[in-house]
């Protein structure tokens, strides 16, 4: 399942209808499997799977509704207890809408670590993938050989989206940088300093900070 935006209202349209328009399914089966669709529909983990384990309370408002849909009104991003709005139309033609609660168990496969990995070390060789349960605001992350950990991971703790950043240079070390004006550039060293995420930034022997794109090991800066 790929990433959805957090902000979009998660929506599942789910239509039961009986064989030949007459005959249906019980009203808690229909509110059941709409909910479910909309749970699964408002799914942000990567390859997360939705386990529907209850509903707090049957759907009386709408039950024996002839046609029944379901809406969330949140991402689903982790185990927990979430919001279910049925709407559907009684027999009569008369709308109904319903509010239930919904309480999930978030799995999804991801990657761990197989040992202690120190902040500024590469993922190479250091991690597995195992199936894990999701908690809210933990969204997992894939964890390339190349890229390196933001913070130190503990063994067999799952890879975090905040924990991994792309390739770069560390705070301190020497870099040979590159400023580029049209066709004339001039190299110099400098000196990595801290920055924004996947970035890469350095301070040069006039003090100056200069941010630019790493390419074989040598900080490449576009000046305007």
């Amino acid at each position: 399942m790929t990433m959805r935006n957090l902000g979009l209202l998660a929506v599942a349209l789910v239509t039961v209808v009986g064989l030949g328009g007459s005959a249906r399914a019980g009203a808690a089966g229909d509110a059941r499997q709409v909910a479910q669709a909309a749970l699964d529909a408002a799914d942000v983990v990567p390859n997360g799977r939705v386990e529907l384990l209850s509903l707090d309370r049957a759907p009386s408002a709408c039950a024996g509704s002839a046609e029944l849909r379901a809406e969330v009104p949140r991402p689903v991003d982790g185990s927990g207890r979430f919001g279910v709005k049925l709407l559907g139309t009684s027999a009569g033609g008369t709308p109904c809408q319903a509010w239930i609660w919904a309480r999930v168990r978030v799995t999804a496969a991801v990657s761990v670590a197989t040992r202690a990995i120190r902040a500024g070390d590469t993922f190479a060789g250091a991690t597995a993938t195992a199936e894990r349960e999701i908690l809210p605001g933990r969204l997992p992350a894939t964890a390339p050989d190349h890229s390196i950990a933001e913070r130190t991971v503990g063994p067999g703790q799952m890879i975090e989206a905040d924990m991994v950043r792309a390739p770069g240079l560390r705070a301190g070390e020497p870099v040979k940088v590159v400023l580029v004006a049209g066709a004339l550039s001039i190299e110099q060293m400098g000196r990595a300093v801290p920055c924004a995420r996947n970035h890469n930034c350095a301070v040069l022997p006039s003090g100056r900070h200069v941010d630019g794109a790493l390419v074989d090991g040598r900080l490449l800066v576009d000046l305007p």
